[in-house]
């Protein structure tokens, strides 16, 4: 219902280093302190907040710490008390934007009923990477614990990522509102079949057609209107029905904070992480499992569609929705610009680990003009560079190299009982789900690719092109045989500039195929394969033969 299961559970304090090792908001906090230390503000807080509750909760209940509770108006007011001129600036990131607009909601509200005044003593909003209409990658979070790996599993998969979702309150707040699905282009949800019906996405298609067009089809998707029941908890493939009744108290704030219009003497900043890889559309569509004869066994997948516009969380759009009404100014950083210059891998995680973002906050709290430069723009950042999206479905490790060594993919120490992810290739991402997984760089830091079987089987590998304009090709190599020895790599040929494969099947380093890229499976070299790996096997020469 939405509600801790252990009411000793308390909030400590906002994160500087994630696990200690990554930093979040050190350098944000740092800035801040120096602006006491330099006496141009008398005091600052943070307000850590419980993420797992609804933002009304937060609001009207505060936050418990371990040393008692603590309320946001309290804190806005003692900051107000404590200021030069009366005034406060709020900064918010990520879904404390939302906790920040519902705030100021009330203090409307609480002057119009003579309350407070509280309302007059906030003179600027910064909102930071904010979902205000929530983005798409919710919904493949919560319904499936979608890319929520912490330590390679060790600490949260997506089994207990979705057990945990599906109750939290703030997941639903993060939901795409009726606003999104109204203003943003892209369909978050769509569907695909078979020619002859499949049997797992069929009722899907044949209720909803290939897309969400509405926010009511949204809402019966959610709520399982084809049909669908919950799923076994470690069936992540297949989505789980929502809770009306926690939708419904995110849909009630959405109606709020989405309609809200700051007050005239109410200076709204937005700033929107741009040029990441973020997802912007996920597809449901049927695999076949195993094929005998013609008659396949098929489940369920789904495929991540990406945009550039976003900071590899939240979709441009919904971090700048007031501005497009004219009620805010919209700023852009180009984080694939800062990255590459500082030799950085910047996110919206830890957005405010950017230096230029910290110098406008700090220009701002000084009332200052902003400086705009290469990274921090008042205008949408122009795309120069092509992308490479690579996929493969399939029982086979997918690593990526740039010229220098430099890795993206996932890494197993033969000393520790986890694998992780390293992204270690500038402006990159690593993700798996299922039997998916994803890796999406430059096309200039791509050097190339390799391959590892890991069981008996085929793999399908789909290397995609986006240009700046958005326009793509794919390129794919369809239903190659693969066992636990066979290795390959992946190059652009230097002529034509289109991917190559050079197919080791024996393991021994020296490749037995170069294969170019083709949309239809190849009978004749899928037979060419077989027998290879069949020579290569230590097996008596007769067995061979009858195989």
């Amino acid at each position: 219902d939405g509600t801790s299961k252990n009411p000793s559970i308390y909030t400590r304090d906002i994160i500087d280093r994630a696990l200690g090792v990554q930093n979040i908001y050190k350098s944000f906090i740092e800035n801040m302190d120096q602006l006491v230390a330099d006496g141009k503000i008398n005091s600052w807080q943070s307000y850590a907040y419980d993420w797992r509750q609804s933002v009304d909760d937060i609001i009207n209940n505060g936050t418990k710490y371990q040393e008692g509770s603590k309320s946001l108006i309290n804190t806005l007011q003692t900051l107000a008390n404590d200021s030069k001129n009366g005034k406060v600036t709020v900064v918010a990131h990520s879904n404390g934007g939302l906790l920040a607009k519902a705030l100021l909601k009330k203090l409307e509200a609480d002057k119009a009923a003579g309350l407070n005044n509280l309302i007059d003593n906030v003179d600027v909003l910064i909102l930071v990477a904010v979902p205000e209409i929530g983005t798409a990658k919710t919904i493949p979070v919560v319904l499936h614990g979608y890319d929520q790996r912490i330590l390679g599993g060790l600490i949260m998969d997506e089994m207990h990522a979705r057990e945990l979702g599906k109750n939290m309150p703030s997941a639903f707040g993060l939901l795409p509102s009726d606003e999104y699905i109204n203003r943003v282009s892209a369909s978050p949800i769509t569907f695909k079949d078979t020619l002859l019906p499949s049997g797992v996405t069929t009722t899907m298609v044949q209720t909803f057609g290939s897309a969400i067009n509405s926010y009511s089809e949204y809402k019966d998707f959610l709520f399982g209107a084809e049909g669908r029941s919950n799923p076994a908890i470690e069936q992540i493939n297949l989505p789980i029905v929502l809770s009306e009744n926690l939708f419904a108290q995110a849909e009630s704030l959405h109606n709020d904070v989405d309609s809200w219009t700051p007050p005239d003497n109410l200076r709204v900043i937005e700033v929107a992480g741009w040029g990441l890889d973020t997802l912007a559309s996920f597809e449901y569509y049927p695999v076949c499992e195993s094929n005998a004869t013609l008659n396949c066994t098929w489940t369920m997948d789904q495929s991540p569609v990406f945009t550039t516009e976003g900071d590899g969380t939240v979709v441009g759009p919904s971090a700048h929705y007031m501005g497009a009404e004219g009620n805010a100014e919209r700023y852009w950083i180009d984080l694939p610009s800062f990255n590459k210059y500082h030799n950085k891998n910047y996110k919206h995680k830890n957005i405010l680990e950017v230096t230029k973002l910290n110098d406008l906050i700090e220009l701002v709290v000084k009332n200052e003009e902003i400086v705009f430069d290469n990274f921090l723009k008042n205008s949408k950042p122009l795309d120069i560079s092509d992308r490479l999206r690579l996929s493969i479905h399939s029982p086979v490790t997918i690593d990526a190299y740039d010229a220098e060594g430099n890795h993206i993919g996932k890494v197993c120490p033969l000393d520790s009982d986890f694998c992780y992810a390293e992204e270690n290739i500038l402006n990159s991402s690593y993700l798996e789900f299922g039997e998916g997984k994803y890796i999406n760089l430059p096309e200039e830091e791509m050097s190339k690719v390799k391959l590892q079987g890991t069981d008996v089987g085929t793999f399908t590998y789909e290397s995609e092109k986006v240009l700046p304009d958005g326009t793509s090709t794919v390129s794919s190599f369809v239903d190659i045989p693969v066992t636990t020895q066979t290795q390959a790599e992946i190059t652009l040929n230097e002529s034509t500039q289109d991917p190559e494969l050079k197919l080791d099947v024996t393991g021994d380093g020296v490749p037995d195929f170069t294969i170019t890229p083709s949309d239809n499976f190849d009978p004749i070299l899928y037979l060419q394969i077989v027998k290879a790996t069949i020579n290569s096997l230590d097996l008596p020469p007769a067995k061979k033969i009858a195989f």
